[in-house]
């Protein structure tokens, strides 16, 4: 079982603090096997009412981590919550560690400083940080000491070259606190389908979604003014407009006639928004600039896709999860080509991913961006197992085309899709494909209903005046034939009375 290691601070003011040891004990390769971090604000609420719930979750762990700033509590305070914590881990005798920010502490709140006097002389392993890499380092060594000395365990070498590595890795970016945003500033419906994901409760319209999204680290809560305000990760993720604060947040899509570059492109977009609805304007300009060559099977004329939309769904996913948002000189590129589709995300895979072992597909799991990777799955976007190349790979392959391939150059971290170029014979129709009968299902039609079928797919809908006027039949017999074809999940109805009229499921039974 995996140690819980509370982590106590003042949540206003060490929020960002608190995130970075969330994302440190979620990446490391060794301490995600062996603790589980404990943030309070991240618990569920408790079944029944207690006076101080804080100190209840803090009685389930066997691991306490102190961080302090200069704030102590409110003035008429005597004791904060985060000396009873101190206290209760204390006289639990579980291993502990204080961290202060900062050197000097003339300016810090009177009753904080007598609360350092008093660590300092119950003689608890005492450290002091100046930003959050300073503070991942301190708390993975010392954790990695606590197991060692606790439970016996210790990393390997590699493992341990790793940890340093991800600690490198994992980005600053998304705990940014940007306090010229606003709660306004932020997509509606984008937060409401996130809140939905989250929580798997629809949000009343006008209903504050702050206590979810600040314990996912998209919100942040302003010290002074109390107002919450969205973090990076939040203005990225879920913003109208990423692109007014960070411009390198714009996404740029351009499609060729040709297989390179030329000064008469087909379509060219710069996009800007929250990144599920970017992924979507992505694929559609995709769709809308690649071919769709329809194949005849059976009864089908099924509409191919010039590249299977799972693996161009995936390419983007990775490249918003994982790109370098620190790195303000370059944009997410998507090109589409004659003979291949390219997805280019800023940066290179991170320490200790390298090229080679993406390619041979032996890696583990590194994000560099947690909150917005959480995010994505939340939304069933993408997986956190690094098993998103071998999905690409897997759809390229039952399309009928060529392999990924992988590439960085000119700060670039590059996906690419070859195409058929042309030759769409060897194009395949995929098991799921949108109107395809399969033969088990078509051979338990009749006559008149394979010929609906053919005309959905031809025209995109069908009514019962067709039927009668195309096939001859009466209104009962048309009745029976779609209700036939409703039932083996074919088509779906739509519209009512004379507006009646249907319509290709996404998926046949």
């Amino acid at each position: 079982m995996k140690d819980k290691a509370f982590i106590s601070s003042a949540q206003k003011e060490l929020e960002a603090e608190r995130l970075a040891l969330l994302s440190l004990l979620t990446t490391d390769p060794f301490l995600k096997d062996h603790v589980e971090p404990v943030l309070f604000e991240r618990l569920p609420p408790p079944s029944r009412p207690a006076g101080k719930p804080y100190l209840e979750a803090l009685k389930r762990c066997q691991i306490y981590v102190l961080m302090l700033d200069r704030d102590y509590a409110d003035k008429h305070v005597t004791v904060s919550p985060t000396r009873e914590e101190y206290d209760l881990a204390r006289s639990m005798g579980i291993p502990s560690m204080a961290l202060v920010k900062g050197r000097y502490d003339d300016s810090r709140d009177s009753r904080t400083q007598a609360f350092f006097k008093r660590i300092k002389a119950d003689g608890f392993t005492y450290k002091r940080f100046v930003d959050r890499i300073d503070l991942k380092q301190e708390v993975a060594s010392w954790l990695r000491q606590v197991l060692k000395e606790e439970r016996g365990v210790e990393p390997g070498p590699e493992v341990g070259e790793s940890g340093a590595e991800t600690i490198e890795a994992t980005s600053t970016f998304e705990s940014d606190q940007q306090s010229d945003l606003a709660v306004g500033d932020l997509d509606r419906s984008a937060c409401m389908r996130l809140h939905k994901a989250l929580t798997g409760k629809e949000a009343p319209v006008g209903a504050p979604l702050f206590r979810v999204f600040r314990t996912r680290g998209l919100l942040w809560q302003d010290g002074l003014t109390s107002a919450f305000r969205p973090t990076a990760a939040g203005v990225v993720f879920l913003g109208t407009d990423p692109a007014a604060k960070y411009l390198q947040c714009q996404v740029l899509a351009d499609a060729y006639p040709d297989t390179k570059v030329t000064a008469n492109p087909l379509g060219q977009a710069r996009m800007s928004g929250p990144i599920p609805q970017l992924i979507e304007d992505l694929l559609a300009f995709v769709q809308k600039h690649t071919a769709h060559p329809t194949r005849v099977v059976g009864i089908n004329n099924i509409a191919l896709d010039e590249y299977p939309r799972k693996a161009v769904r995936e390419a983007l996913v990775n490249a918003f999860a994982h790109r370098d948002y620190t790195d303000v000189g370059r944009k997410i590129r998507v090109e589409v080509f004659r003979d291949r589709l390219v997805v280019s995300s800023p940066g290179y895979p991170p320490k200790p991913l390298t090229l080679a072992k993406l390619r041979r597909g032996q890696y583990e799991s590194c994000r560099r961006n947690p909150v917005l990777a959480e995010c994505l799955a939340a939304l069933h976007m993408m997986e956190q197992r690094g098993t998103g190349f071998e999905r690409i790979r897997a759809a390229m392959l039952d399309h009928g085309l060529d392999a990924h391939q992988l590439d960085q150059r000119d700060g670039y971290f590059k996906v690419i899709l070859p195409g058929p170029n042309r030759d769409y014979a060897r194009l395949r129709v995929p098991a799921d494909a949108r109107g395809f009968v399969p033969p088990s299902v078509e051979a338990q039609l009749n006559d008149r209903q394979k010929q609906i079928m053919v005309e959905v797919q031809t025209e995109g809908s069908v009514t019962s005046g067709w039927c009668l006027k195309t096939l001859g039949i009466t209104y009962n017999t048309a009745y029976l034939d779609l209700s036939g074809l409703v039932q083996k999940g074919l088509i779906v109805q739509e519209g009512k009375g004379r507006a009646t009229h249907y319509r290709l499921t996404a998926v046949g039974k």
